[in-house]
């Protein structure tokens, strides 16, 4: 058997690793790692851990050195394990160090101890009692400037949601009778029931969590709306300020994308946590500065500065966003009429609402296409998921203020079903008349 051949270069990287612990800025050699690595099986691997370990884990923690080789060892070595295995060998604290280490691969190594929570509700339910640990995995994939680790954590921490979901799974559809010519389920095409991963009902503990503990969600909605010292464009150091609030404003766009790509997933979830909130969110950093500069009679990007303005050209004054000019080259300054601002965040309003109607200055052009990518994603998910009466209203009150002022987003919505597949146009097509609100029409007064 595997467990019987021995592991060539063991005895090498034991002492490798008593010397970066016994002084954390020796050389790391990372082919140690890597040759004991290549050499792992599902049968050889658990004698192993006794020993490697703790010495990984109090690596991880010291070396100054980029971490890479000996994450991608301990993940390897971690595979035959369960969340609650790893948890029982390694304190919350060398979780949260992993997710706020920064280094990309200790915090990918943390994302993917917390991933194998998802291989049962009781699970995730363990997870969620450790709120240090939810916060600091929030803060990481929302706050993390690498896209790699954005991935990463949305991927799990939808997954984590799914399987924690206290829904019951839902029911297989099956074909309604008299159904027309072409049909989804005729062409093979997947269903809520195949998207879903969970096989039974969650506890619902990582919803509440995240979502009713005020400390975690409060840090969501922070990170989103530029009031958190990793997206708050006005925190920028003095040293260089100008850019400070390019990495600044590059962040909060990174982090609003993040939640808008999970955003429609959880919302087919479970639509009623995403919809409603006993906390209240904060305006978005924007509101006061596009307030300031109406009253100044000029035009921001929503960070602050003068940037993008609807229809492509921008103001020849300092982007200090970054975003992306016309073809690299600012024009001048141009009388263009902004995009209205939202009304204030509700009490009692959730994510949802947050997140489709306030979070994202609509002046912002690559902000505004990714919204109007997320009301594509909403509203085509929303589809396939069990119909209600709570489900249509809901998706129609979001897309009645959404739309009122959007025609971007309305023509793109309405163009949907001619870029679908054939069996599912026609209940788009009917799914869209249902939940679209109908065009105003100006009423001209004899």
């Amino acid at each position: 058997m595997d467990n019987d051949i021995p592991i060539t270069g063991l005895d090498d990287l034991t002492a490798h690793m008593d010397a970066l612990i016994a002084d954390p800025s020796t050389p790391l050699n990372a082919k140690l790692f890597d040759d004991i690595e290549l050499q792992l099986t599902d049968f050889n691997t658990p004698p192993l851990l006794p020993s490697l370990l703790p010495r990984l884990v109090q690596i991880l923690h010291t070396t100054p050195s980029d971490p890479t080789t000996p994450a991608s060892l301990t993940t390897k070595l971690l595979r035959p394990l369960s969340f609650s295995q790893i948890t029982s060998l390694a304190p919350p604290e060398s979780l949260i160090q992993a997710l706020e280490s920064p280094f990309p691969a200790a915090n990918i190594l943390g994302m993917t101890i917390l991933h194998k929570a998802a291989a049962a509700p009781s699970e995730v339910a363990q997870l969620a009692e450790t709120r240090e640990v939810v916060k600091a995995f929030v803060r990481t994939w929302l706050g993390s400037s690498e896209v790699g680790v954005g991935e990463k954590g949305g991927k799990v921490m939808g997954d984590l949601l799914d399987v924690d979901c206290e829904l019951e799974p839902p029911a297989r559809p099956q074909r309604r009778a008299g159904a027309g010519q072409h049909h989804a389920l005729d062409a093979g095409m997947p269903t809520w029931h195949d998207m879903v991963l969970r096989k039974e009902k969650g506890s619902g503990a990582l919803w509440k969590r995240i979502f009713a503990d005020e400390e975690v969600y409060g840090l969501v909605l922070d990170l989103l709306a530029g009031r958190h010292e990793d997206t708050d464009v006005t925190s920028a150091d003095a040293g260089d300020e100008k850019e400070g609030r390019k990495q600044k404003a590059r962040q909060l766009t990174l982090a609003q994308g993040r939640i808008l790509r999970i955003l429609p997933r959880l919302a087919a979830l479970d639509l009623e946590k995403v919809v409603r909130s006993e906390v209240r969110a904060p305006e978005p950093g924007y509101y006061a500065t596009a307030t300031a500069a109406a009253t100044n009679g000029t035009s921001t990007n929503g960070h602050g500065t003068p940037g993008p303005r609807p229809n492509g050209t921008t103001s020849s004054r300092p982007n200090h966003n970054g975003d992306i000019l016309m073809n690299g080259v600012e024009e001048e300054e141009e009388e263009q009429a902004q995009m209205p601002l939202p009304a204030p965040p509700k009490t009692g309003q959730g994510l949802l609402h947050f997140a489709a109607l306030r979070m994202v200055d609509r002046n912002d052009i690559l902000m505004h296409l990714s919204l109007i990518d997320f009301f594509e994603a909403f509203v085509g998910l929303m589809r396939v998921t069990p119909h209600s009466e709570y489900k249509v209203e809901t998706v129609k009150e979001i897309l009645r203020e959404a739309l009122a002022d959007d025609k971007l987003s309305r023509e793109n919505l309405e163009s949907l079903p001619d870029r679908t597949v054939d069996e599912e146009k026609e209940e788009l097509r009917g799914w869209l008349r249902e939940v679209l609100p109908g065009e105003e029409v100006d009423v001209v007064m004899r």
